[in-house]
């Protein structure tokens, strides 16, 4: 084989694997989504870096990592679809009791009203008027209060209903370690890194960058894919809060502090929107101790 053939080999070995690594980021992130945004970036990340320098040590140490990033994968989306398990059935253990209560307390009421029905066909009706507008009205304020405690009933159960839904809903979203709308890293999930960082003695390096102006979704979007393609697929990336990015760097303060400055201009400024229209964002940048981020 010819050097030249060698080369043309080569390029088509590394093409074809920076194509894989990307597919598998993809169907990480698709796979399970409440899991998988923030480790699909970081594998996008990854091959953005072996793209540009596809050396031999460098494809090792991706193969490594990607080796890493894949198993934290099978394991947080397996605890999250056995947990999402597990909550369902208890979600619909609960459920069939409320609906069981709901179909006793509805027997009850109609029970209630069949009762009124007999007693109002039965009743001798006076013919005096007054006398019989006294009978009526009684009769009418045992058939309202039968309905309103019905109503009270059915609103106290469905009630119920939509706080063991709430309940659950929250219980799940405090699994998942992705924030819906960029893909990226959710809150939780950074406390829960910064945590842990902690836990080992160490004390992360974290920066946050605030956007101010028309922030929409689509801002959110491109914000995300803009930071993601200025960090290394080390550093841990998170949306905040809603107008908040926030960057656990590895590395040390004075090269964490630098980096910020110099990403600022390219998240700032005009956003160009899906109709047309642009939007001005303004970005305000720095590093925080990791007490203040927790607060």
């Amino acid at each position: 084989m010819t050097d030249t053939e060698q080369l043309t080999s080569l390029h088509t070995a590394v093409t074809s694997y920076l194509a894989t690594l990307l597919a598998v980021a993809d169907c990480v992130g698709a796979a399970c989504p409440e899991v998988g945004g923030p480790y699909r970036h970081r594998l996008t990340r990854l091959r953005s870096r072996l793209a540009f320098d596809a050396n031999p040590e460098a494809m090792t140490e991706t193969n490594t990592v990607v080796e890493k990033e894949l198993a934290e994968y099978a394991k947080k989306s397996c605890q999250y679809v056995a947990q999402h398990g597990v909550e369902l059935q208890q979600t619909i253990g609960a459920l069939e009791t409320i609906v069981k209560t709901l179909a006793q307390r509805q027997e009850f009421y109609r029970a209630r009203l069949r009762q009124f029905a007999a007693q109002m066909e039965t009743t001798p009706y006076p013919t005096e008027p007054e006398h019989l507008s006294e009978v009526v009205a009684l009769q009418a304020a045992g058939l309202l209060g039968c309905v309103e405690s019905m109503s009270n009933d059915t609103q106290s159960l469905v009630s119920r209903m939509r706080t063991e839904l709430a309940a659950v809903t929250g219980r799940l979203q405090d699994a998942e370690v992705t924030d819906r709308l960029t893909g990226l890293m959710n809150r939780k999930e950074m406390e829960r890194q910064i945590g842990l960082r902690r836990a080992l003695g160490e004390e992360p390096v974290l920066a946050v960058f605030e956007l101010s102006g028309d922030v929409r979704d689509e801002v959110s979007k491109e914000v995300a894919a803009r930071m993601g393609s200025q960090f290394r697929y080390k550093d841990l990336l998170c949306r905040w809060t809603e107008y908040e990015y926030m960057v656990m760097f590895e590395g040390n303060v004075e090269i964490a502090r630098s980096r910020t400055e110099q990403v600022v201009p390219s998240i700032a400024g005009r956003y160009l929107l899906d109709n047309g229209e642009s939007v001005e964002i303004r970005v305000d940048a720095g590093l925080v101790a990791p007490h203040l981020a927790m607060q």
